[in-house]
């Protein structure tokens, strides 16, 4: 966000790990420190409760817009102001050209994730959304709902979190601002032009 001022807010379980960066005049950076979990299918998923309970709480008295970025992305351009709203989704790149009928929403009623199929009109990506802070906390409170109560019921939805999260756009909130697939991109694909783009996955390193 070149020529505004902006607040990274750093997840992680091993806060003296995390690099002493020079930032630039008007960038802060707030390491806060989440429990340790051992599958990634939880630090994926809690992350809803993290959010809800260490970073709005800070971040509604110092940011308009506060985003949700997966750590493994590389920025490959400017990332700007066009992508600021009050309520902001991410198109999966993966499913971008992709008929609905081919999108992986959870269907199984059981789920608390569960969207019927003649919901929907896009498939979101959890690697990127956004918003204003009182839009996020009505989005990682409904999440969270949901998660905790397939957990009490020994169930986990298809994608995790991001079955939670297509569901909140499709069934309670639709986004007010999408955006396109280069603002998130999969490197393997066609794209030539991108802002952000994944890095490896790479679950059973201990990083």
């Amino acid at each position: 966000m070149p020529n505004l001022s902006c607040v990274f807010y750093i997840l992680t379980d091993r806060p003296d790990d995390v690099p002493d960066i020079k930032l630039r005049p008007g960038v802060f950076k707030v390491i806060l420190q989440v429990p340790k979990r051992s599958r990634w299918q939880d630090i994926s998923m809690l992350r809803m409760r993290d959010l809800l309970e260490l970073v709005l709480p800070r971040a509604v008295e110092n940011v308009d817009y506060l985003f949700c970025m997966d750590v493994d992305q590389i920025f490959t351009s400017n990332y700007g102001p066009e992508v600021l709203g009050e309520l902001v989704a991410q198109l999966h790149s993966g499913f971008y050209l992709a008929n609905k009928e081919d999108f992986t929403y959870e269907r199984d009623p059981r789920s608390a994730a569960y969207i019927p199929p003649e919901k929907g009109h896009y498939y979101y990506h959890a690697a990127v959304f956004g918003g204003t802070p009182s839009r996020l906390f009505n989005l990682t409170s409904s999440c969270l709902k949901g998660i905790l109560r397939d957990k009490e019921h020994n169930m986990e939805a298809v994608w995790h979190d991001e079955s939670h999260l297509n569901r909140y756009f499709a069934l309670e909130k639709l986004p007010l601002k999408i955006l396109s697939p280069e603002y998130c991109w999969d490197n393997r694909l066609w794209l030539k032009y991108h802002k952000l783009v994944w890095a490896k996955k790479l679950y059973s390193q201990r990083v």
